[in-house]
């Protein structure tokens, strides 16, 4: 009986870990990708549901084995992965929208492919953005990072002990504002430059009529904003770093919200 009992509390400790490490790794860059066949994700969430099992320090009450308490708590469960992803996945969409507003200034704005990883319409200057982020991401070792956040969300928040909290709503709205801010941080020299290329344009089809300004301008601003791209590529992946760095602290702050009984 003591043998059954140890590999029911094994069992559910297993499954609570899968959850919350399939949630987190579906926000992942890549590795989340709508074209990742399913296959891999789920092997990949077992496989470190496997590793993490052994490590981190789960008891299970008889109460918490209830049927409505179970499912209230995986689905808690599900909440804190969704959140530690939510992280990340910010993170990504700062870069995509900071393309999108390039792209758009530019002139790039029909010019649109399929993004593979979303499956969805995205600038050429997103995509590049993307890719680039995606490559520095894994450079940095922003998945270890994740990583490390999951292993330490089992001390900081129990099995079935997650609560929703006013200062988490805080805390969200505070990763998005930042996301913001660091999409309009990366997109800034390229709109600076496009903004006085069409300044000047403005001027020009002012004191010489004839000129088609229309026409002339595409060029230039095309030219122009790939140029400034080009020579800001440095200042992008600064940037990008600096807020991964601060990731690890906005993780933190959402583990100690959620954890808050």
């Amino acid at each position: 009986m003591l043998q059954f009992d140890f590999a029911v509390q094994e069992m559910w400790s297993f499954i609570v870990v899968l959850i919350r490490t399939a949630a987190i790794l579906s926000a992942l860059p890549l590795l989340g990708a709508r074209n990742v066949p399913t296959r891999i994700k789920v092997t990949l969430s077992a496989g470190v549901a496997i590793i993490l099992t052994p490590v981190v320090d789960i008891h299970f009450v008889p109460d918490m084995l209830q049927p409505l308490t179970l499912l209230m708590g995986l689905a808690a469960e599900l909440l804190i992965g969704l959140t530690l992803g939510l992280g990340t996945r910010l993170l990504m969409a700062s870069v995509e929208m900071a393309g999108q507003v390039m792209g758009f200034q530019v002139g790039f704005g029909f010019a649109q492919a399929v993004d593979p990883a979303t499956q969805l319409q995205t600038p050429v200057f997103g995509q590049l953005l993307t890719v680039l982020a995606t490559l520095l991401y894994f450079q940095l070792d922003g998945h270890h990072l994740i990583l490390l956040a999951l292993g330490n969300s089992f001390t900081l928040i129990p099995p079935f002990g997650a609560h929703l909290q006013a200062p988490l709503l805080v805390d969200i709205v505070q990763l998005i504002q930042g996301t913001t801010n660091t999409g309009l941080k990366i997109a800034l020299p390229v709109i600076g430059a496009t903004f006085l290329i069409h300044l000047t344009m403005g001027i020009l089809g002012r004191l010489v009529p004839q000129m088609n300004v229309l026409v002339t301008s595409f060029p230039l601003t095309i030219s122009m904003g790939l140029l400034v791209l080009g020579f800001g590529l440095p200042m992008i992946a600064l940037i990008f770093q600096q807020s991964l760095i601060g990731l690890e602290r906005v993780l933190w702050d959402l583990l100690t919200e959620l954890g808050r009984g």
